[in-house]
């Protein structure tokens, strides 16, 4: 069964990398480092600097989505609003209280009682403005305002929407640099993480293979197998017993997840190997982590009693 090396393929396996290369480099007597001095200054500089790349597109991101959330809101808020208003006023047509001809005051079809299209997001923006002003121009010429809703609720709703959409712009133009800050620094990541493995495997190339391999997993060397390895098991409330459903279960560093089903049961194929992290969450409950060991075609079975958290 071949066992290989795999490289990172995504930016979260690449910051775990260099991190445990450069905890086992902190916490290893400078005698037994497997780095050349060259690479453990390259190491040092670009650890710290890739994680801080990393810091600022989550924090970017995050803004970004609580930005796109009350903007989404509001959005929804607005254009309910615009389509009551336009369905009020035509009913005040109906009812004699309004002229037909008055809906040119918001450049609607005098003779349709239809509301417009307002599933984008510029149909929203437009038609917001056209039955603000339209209204204010209605009013001037000695029209009766209107309620239920007011241009007014409408307005204020709306320039909340239109500062809310720009927020979002500018975080969302955050976002993408912050991405391309990481972008950036892929290529010589990528580079520095093989140099690293390359010189941690000479350093123990005297040592047999499944020695080897185990020492260089302590500096985040990664190793696959052809022949995939099995983990399962239940999850349940660790007081009731109750299986639990949808619980996620993640192995930490192969980014592989799956849920438990229905019964509280859970599957977990990978081809990872060596000693790795199994978390279970569950949104009632607080995660319970396991430090596992797996072997080349391994069937590993890990159960987890959840402690339910205070609510």
């Amino acid at each position: 069964m071949a066992i290989q090396r795999k490289l990172p393929g995504s930016d979260v396996k690449r910051g775990i990398a260099l991190n445990l290369a450069k905890l086992k480099k902190d916490n290893t007597a400078p005698e037994f480092v497997a780095l050349t001095p060259n690479t453990i200054a390259r190491l040092d500089a670009m650890q710290v600097l890739f994680s801080q790349k990393i810091s600022e597109r989550e924090y970017a991101l995050a803004r970004q989505a609580i930005s796109t959330t009350a903007k989404n809101l509001s959005q929804a808020k607005t254009k309910k609003l615009i389509s009551h208003f336009i369905q009020s006023f035509n009913n005040g047509v109906d009812r004699g209280v309004f002229s037909e001809t008055a809906r040119a005051f918001f450049h609607l079809d005098i003779n349709s009682s239809s509301v417009p299209s307002l599933g984008k997001e510029s149909d929203i923006i437009f038609w917001g403005d056209e039955i603000i002003g339209g209204d204010a121009r209605r009013v001037a010429a000695g029209g009766a305002p209107m309620s239920n809703p007011a241009a007014s609720e409408l307005e204020t709703e709306y320039n909340n929407f239109k500062n809310l959409n720009s927020e979002q712009s500018t975080l969302k133009d955050a976002y993408d640099k912050a991405q391309e800050g990481v972008s950036n620094m892929r290529k010589e990541v990528d580079k520095l993480i093989l140099r690293i493995w390359d010189e941690v495997e000479t350093f123990f190339d005297n040592d047999e293979l499944p020695s080897l391999r185990r020492k260089a997993r302590a500096w985040g060397v990664v190793y696959v197998s052809s022949h995939r390895a099995a983990i399962t098991g239940a999850v349940t409330d660790a007081e009731t017993g109750e299986a639990l459903k949808d619980a996620g279960v993640s192995l930490i560093e192969a980014e592989e997840f799956v849920q438990t089903d229905d019964a509280g049961n859970y599957k977990l194929i990978t081809n990872h190997t060596g000693t790795v992290t199994l978390e279970f969450k569950h949104a009632k409950y607080f995660t319970k982590t396991f430090s596992i060991e797996i072997h080349e075609g391994a069937v590993l079975t890990r159960d987890a009693a959840m402690k339910r958290a205070e609510e």
